[in-house]
């Protein structure tokens, strides 16, 4: 059974089961493969869509974001495998055979996040059908101005479907790991029944992600300004380099230019991947170019570690919260059959012997009654 931590000792505890290099490559490996998977419904949908139709931009991404959404459950349902052994003490498991046990459950996994999703489009489907009677002259029209009353409600279902599948990233894995019936609706009965305890243990998962971005990320900051500081514009021709599909990891600068402040002096600042720093053609030379691809790959691995490590922390935070708040349920459903099983079969009590039944002799024939 889980351990029933809280406050100080549940951020330990997380710090602990989150820092496993072993989980931390894994689930970083399923996010680059989540990365490309984007990636290629990007380039796809502007490939097929451009930007005549928007709506068909945004279906072909939104399908992109969907199938990205099922490889880092996957991935994360592995991670739950393996910290699942931890919490319960059971003998260690390795990646392939998180891999393989997770693969075992391929069909919730794709299932699980499929109903919520059917649920998300059938109310955003329902939102524009009224849209679209707005748009009948007359008696749409008239209408459609009282829509707000279906339509605000259809917002808070949204959201609320929204949230179900946010948090269904953190309590998903663990549920399909303990093969529940119906891995959806536990879900949501969890969250009903467990609302204010669960958003304390999301909180706190919260600041330990927190504090391991900022950490992380202010050591990659202040790495990119010494070595502009250092190496002055050749750092520059270097970063101009960086290849451009790396330049999507959300939230990190990777490099530093020198600007002019107010006060004209020169200062600081960073610049994101996405700016695509200016290079002195003059200056380029072959190993520029080759020290911008590796060095950049190197720092877009080093992010989604990053990135991997915030989704390990999630994802043993649901696991901790679950077993938490559901253990001694989960216990006495796992030792019931096992204890049925241990137990000793009395042996069946011996028959007593049937007594021989005495034949009486048939009477002599003088002996008959008259």
């Amino acid at each position: 059974m889980a351990e029933k931590a809280a406050g100080k000792e549940l951020i330990l505890r997380l710090f602990e089961l989150s820092g496993k290099p072993g989980k931390i490559v894994l689930q970083t490996a399923g996010l680059i493969a989540a990365y490309f998977v984007f990636l290629v419904f990007g380039k796809l949908a502007w490939a097929i869509a451009g930007e005549g139709a928007l709506w068909l931009f945004q279906a072909i991404v939104f399908v992109g974001k969907v199938l990205s959404y099922f490889v880092v459950l996957f991935v994360m349902t592995a991670v739950a495998k393996i910290t699942l052994a931890e919490v319960r003490g059971n003998e260690e498991v390795s990646a392939r055979a998180a891999l393989g046990a997770a693969f075992g459950r391929i069909g919730e996994v794709v299932k699980a996040p499929l109903k919520i999703v059917g649920i998300l489009v059938g109310l955003v489907l329902f939102h524009a059908v009224i849209d679209l009677c707005g748009k009948i002259p007359f008696l749409g029209e008239l209408g459609w101005m009282f829509s707000p009353l279906v339509t605000f409600p259809l917002g808070l279902a949204m959201v609320g479907t929204v949230l179900v599948l946010f948090f269904g990233i953190m309590l998903l894995p663990i549920l399909i790991v303990l093969e529940k019936e119906g891995p959806v609706a536990e879900l949501i009965e969890f969250l009903r029944r467990n609302t204010i305890k669960f958003v304390g243990h999301f909180l706190i998962a919260l600041l330990v992600a927190a504090i391991a971005f900022v950490v992380m990320g202010a050591a990659i900051k202040r790495s990119s300004q010494i070595s502009s500081t250092i190496m002055g514009g050749k750092y520059q021709y270097v970063q101009s380099h960086v290849p451009n599909w790396v330049r999507h990891v959300p939230g990190f600068s990777t490099c530093v230019r020198a600007t002019e402040c107010g006060s004209g002096l020169a200062c600081v600042a960073p610049i994101s991947y996405d700016e695509g720093p200016v290079y002195d053609a003059k200056a380029e030379r072959w190993t520029l170019v080759l020290a911008g691809f590796v060095y950049g790959i190197l720092m877009w691995l080093i992010q989604m570690s990053i990135w991997g490590f915030i989704l390990v922390d999630f994802n043993v935070a649901g696991t901790l919260s679950y077993l938490g708040l559901t253990g001694p349920a989960e216990e006495k459903k796992e030792e019931a059959p096992a204890a049925a099983a241990a137990e000793p079969v009395a042996p069946p009590a011996p028959r007593k012997p049937r007594a021989k039944k005495t034949e009486t002799p048939p009477p002599a024939e003088g002996e008959k009654k008259e």
